[in-house]
């Protein structure tokens, strides 16, 4: 049987509060405009913008509405990898299923790593620590 307490202690993981939920709100709304303005203008610029900028901004967005949601801060540097890893799959591989016209691009894994890694390190700025427990 699954022990939710130990697992959670494990992890340490603890509750979500407001403060922490706000700047993952500011963080998502700043990420989704981003996401917006490189759509109707930024695309324009160059192929980095038009091809990969959107994927560079995906984990950052995906992990701060975790955040908002989730009732336990998803800090755990491990469970950030994690989810990267389960994202990136589902949206590099299971999509090819999924979507018509779907291609792998692995320079499209880099981005959502080089996302979690900004992440971390707002993650850093906001709690003061990185939470590398295991």
């Amino acid at each position: 049987m699954l022990d939710l307490e130990n697992l959670l202690k494990r992890f340490s993981l603890e509750k979500n509060d407001n403060g922490f939920r706000i700047y993952n709100l500011i963080i998502l709304i700043v990420g989704l405009s981003l996401y917006l303005l490189n759509n109707h203008f930024l695309h324009e610029i160059n192929w980095v913008f038009m091809f990969y900028f959107n994927d560079f901004l995906a984990i950052v967005v995906l992990l701060s509405f975790l955040n908002l949601v989730y009732p336990y801060k998803l800090t755990n540097v491990w469970l950030i990898i994690i989810v990267t890893v389960l994202a990136s799959f589902v949206w590099e591989y299971v999509a090819l299923f999924i979507k018509a016209g779907a291609i792998f691009d692995f320079l499209d894994v880099i981005c959502y790593f080089g996302s979690m890694v900004i992440y971390i390190i707002l993650l850093y700025f906001l709690d003061g620590k990185i939470n590398t427990s295991f």
